[in-house]
């Protein structure tokens, strides 16, 4: 987080234990971690008393959950209610995070980007992440009427449930609409926790995993190195460019056919360490490169006098296979890099997203 970033941010952390030694382990822990900013104010460490909390014994049953299911889902609505209650004033807009998540590098930036992007309609709750409640904005002027409905619901279902049923009424829209739920194009958290601090939901974690998340920011900082990016292919949407410039903007081609390609040809040749390229997002979940190669070419030590064709890239070598949509790989930084190729292997009926190009 830059240091402009903390000027715009409050990190509040809600302790939730209820007993006190695992609690006073936590302070601790945190005092001596993180002791700078707290003093500084851009952290917070909050805590509510045990009385606070409505009956968590003896929950009425639903959904066929064991008791100690139904207390753990309870607390975690009053949890979620006692810290909308204290941040309600804090600022412009409320997110809410679970304690198991890391962020994508600039996610500030990049969250603010979201938000802006979504001004243009009304919304109640924006979801940068896809998966539960594990990352959801609000508007702060609307925390104390979420926080009231949460205390009041607390015992009738899980809290992504709550989030929903929320959006649904203050929208009145129903779920299925394109509308209801609103993603950037990859998750700006993922969730890292394997095992879930309810026992019997065992290591459930694991299947929280985000579909698509914004792992890097490379290209969003516009540190690529300076290139020009062509395609064989005809744009949907955005140009080639776009998948490599600044910014989030992305590349999105129809008709891609067996050995259509996305060219970056460097200005110079550059040593390149690391390549990654990223297709798919939440709007195009089918438009991935499933099969594709991502290629070089390098600067010839022998220049032909003779090639008159300074446009050349020169010999292709294939250094990797796109794997889900996805492909990494290194490259000998001691020899310097002409061109980069994504070369499609099978043609598609569907489309492909271009969402990220990253060169190191």
């Amino acid at each position: 987080m830059s240091d402009m970033d903390k000027k715009n941010i409050y990190v509040v952390i809600f302790l939730a234990d209820l007993q006190d030694p695992p609690k006073s382990t936590e302070k601790a822990e945190l005092s001596k971690s993180f002791g700078k900013y707290i003093d500084e104010g851009l952290l917070t460490v909050i805590e509510a008393h045990p009385e606070y909390y409505p009956p968590l014994a003896n929950i009425k049953q639903k959904y066929g959950d064991s008791d100690s299911r139904r207390k753990w889902r309870s607390k975690e609505n009053v949890d979620a209610a006692f810290v909308m209650c204290y941040c309600r004033e804090l600022s412009q807009y409320y997110v809410h995070l679970e304690d198991d998540v890391i962020s994508s590098p600039s996610f500030f930036p990049k969250l603010q980007d979201f938000i802006s992007a979504q001004n243009v309609k009304p919304w109640m709750i924006l979801d940068a992440t896809q998966k539960g409640s594990k990352a959801k904005v609000f508007h702060s002027q609307d925390l104390e009427n979420v926080a009231s409905y949460f205390y009041l619901m607390y015992d009738e279902m899980p809290i992504d449930w709550l989030m929903d049923h929320w959006r649904k009424i203050k929208t009145q829209r129903p779920r299925d609409e394109k509308e209801y739920t609103r993603l950037p194009p990859a998750s700006l958290f993922q969730h890292i926790g394997d095992r879930s601090s309810l026992e019997e939901k065992g290591m459930s974690g694991k299947r929280q995993k985000e579909p698509y998340f914004d792992q890097y920011d490379q290209k969003y900082k516009g540190l690529n190195p300076p290139a020009i990016v062509t395609s064989s292919m005809s744009p949907h949407q955005g140009e080639p460019q776009d998948a490599y410039d600044k910014g989030s903007s992305y590349f999105w081609a129809k008709k891609p056919r067996k050995d259509d390609y996305v060219l970056i040809k460097f200005n110079t040749p550059t040593a390149v360490k690391e390549v990654f390229v990223d297709t798919g997002c939440y709007q195009a979940e089918d438009d991935l490169l499933q099969s594709g190669k991502l290629q070089a070419s390098f600067e010839s030590v022998e220049r032909n006098p003779n090639n008159k064709n300074n446009n050349s890239c020169g010999n292709f070598q294939t250094f990797g296979s796109f794997i889900d949509g996805k492909a990494k790989v290194s490259l000998d930084e001691s020899k310097k890099v002409n061109c980069l190729r994504i070369l499609v292997n099978r043609g598609k009926k569907e489309l492909i997203y271009f969402r990220e190009i990253d060169v190191w």
